[in-house]
């Protein structure tokens, strides 16, 4: 579990052995039907940190300049998955960019997209993302050759991916300390032909994992794009869970009432995926903060826990309860 420290207890704990690198695999590393990841954004970074055995990362300086939430389900409850037969999990944030996944007993394939870009994609080859199991060491590469659908009809892809877990260690953030995660660098090196445009990426991806959570707790990504053979242009992002700028996943239900709104994505009426937890007030707000709509009522265990969000415009808003004794659980969702 992530833990929180002060100055004095970091500089403690910088001093302590590392437990045995984390091993990566099916079971551990497939992200939970209904789970939520709030993550922290900014686009200055310049290291990835050391390689090798019982090293420290130290990315103290990453304040967050914006976040964005993450949303993972099982693939079936979206219509686009009869379009995409392998996948078992989607990720999304909210908007109009989704991910395909399988995640198998050998690995986490990448098996089709649904964006501006790619449209409702099912790649024909899919894209080895991580090996399993995956621990210090493992190595792997991939040839991709598939097709995908465009905004300009379809378009060919070749090319590699390759993929190296080359370190592991403690990593720090601001605030935070990760005392045992595992690097993972994955190379995607990426040649997309359609009729009108040629597009190259090369996108380097360092993974920071956690043994036990599914989303990586820290990821450097450096992406090129060259179209129809010009200069690269080059950017740079770097993602996390906790640290300075906002909370993740771990710290939602601290103290909170905990439940999982359900279908989420949804068109309609949503169950609040909740136990016998006594409700005072259910709240719904718009992304920017304005309360839609207000339900001032006690719930007890034998009362239907829904919500109807029909009618609503499609768009990402925030459900937040509040129990009797004035606790507070708050979950994003998206009306379609």
């Amino acid at each position: 579990m992530r833990r929180t420290y002060t100055p004095s207890a970091l500089a403690l704990l910088l001093s302590t052995p590392l437990l045995a690198q984390p091993t990566l695999n099916q079971s551990n590393n497939t992200p939970a039907n209904g789970a939520e990841y709030s993550i922290n954004n900014n686009s200055s970074w310049s290291w990835a940190g050391p390689t090798g055995a019982d090293v420290d990362f130290g990315f103290y300086d990453l304040i967050s300049t914006g976040q964005r939430t993450y949303f993972v389900h099982d693939a079936s409850v979206t219509s686009s998955s009869a379009s995409v037969p392998s996948a078992n999990r989607i990720t999304t944030d909210g908007g109009q960019d989704t991910l395909f996944w399988n995640f198998a007993a050998d690995g986490m394939y990448q098996v089709g997209a649904k964006t501006a870009l790619e449209l409702l994609s099912n790649y024909t080859d899919p894209i080895l993302e991580l090996k399993y199991p995956c621990t210090f060491g493992t190595t792997w590469s991939d040839i991709t050759v598939a097709s995908f659908n465009t905004p300009v009809g379809l378009a060919e892809r070749t090319g590699t991916i390759t993929g190296t877990a080359d370190a592991y260690g403690e990593l720090g953030l601001a605030g935070v300390v990760y005392p045992n995660v595992l690097r993972v660098k994955v190379r995607r090196n990426l040649n997309d032909v359609a009729a009108v445009a040629s597009y190259r990426r090369i996108t380097t991806n360092h993974y920071f994992f956690e043994e036990g959570t599914a989303w990586p707790v820290l990821k450097l990504t450096l992406d090129s794009v060259s179209i129809n053979n010009g200069g690269f242009s080059v950017t740079r992002t770097a993602q996390w869970i906790g640290g300075a700028g906002g909370v993740g996943i771990t710290d939602l239900n601290v103290d909170q009432v905990n439940f999982t709104p359900y279908p989420n994505p949804t068109t309609g009426q949503v169950d609040l995926g909740m136990g016998t937890e006594e409700l005072r007030a259910v709240e719904l707000y718009t992304s920017a903060g304005a309360l839609v709509n207000a339900q001032v009522r006690t719930i007890n265990g034998t009362t239907n826990r829904a919500v109807d969000l029909s009618g609503l415009p499609a768009g990402l808003y925030a459900l937040k309860v509040t129990s009797l004794d004035g606790r507070t659980g708050t979950r994003r969702i998206v009306v379609e």
